[in-house]
């Protein structure tokens, strides 16, 4: 029994090995990668986090964490919504081109003039350095 209790923790160790391992090419952070991601609130700016619901028309599969990119340029559809149902759908969403550079992570915010008429707005993006990348791959800073 103590012989077929090894054999199958081995066996399983192994699968489980063999289903986290990735290649190169599978994964975003072989070469230098950009992020994008919600910005955070703030009122002195009369900023508010964007929804980020596509980077070049796909879905990413969380738009609360960042989203790995390919440096290059990127479109992204961000709405933004203070819970009001003022305006159209249209007034919600805005697409945004982004440049994105080697090792840089990109938060997106929409900027308001009032929360009480949420259709006034426009997405604004920061950008800043990711540490664990340019030191991994030699990209000097901005």
């Amino acid at each position: 029994m103590t012989a077929f209790r090894a054999l199958s923790a081995a066996i399983l160790a192994a699968t489980i090995t063999a289903g986290c391992a990735t290649t190169a090419e599978e994964s975003p952070y072989a070469e230098p990668y950009a992020f994008v991601e919600p910005g955070v609130a703030s009122t002195t700016r009369k900023e508010a986090p964007a929804f980020i619901h596509t980077v070049d028309g796909q879905q990413p599969l969380s738009s609360r964490y960042s989203i790995p990119v390919p440096p290059g340029k990127h479109v992204l559809e961000v709405y933004f919504s203070s819970g009001s149902v003022a305006g159209s759908p249209e007034k919600h969403r805005k697409a945004v081109e982004l440049q994105a550079a080697p090792c840089t992570r990109y938060r997106v915010v929409a900027r308001y003039t009032s929360l009480v008429n949420p259709t006034d707005w426009e997405p604004v993006v920061y950008s800043e350095m990711i540490g664990e990348c340019t030191a991994k791959f030699g990209v000097k800073q901005l």
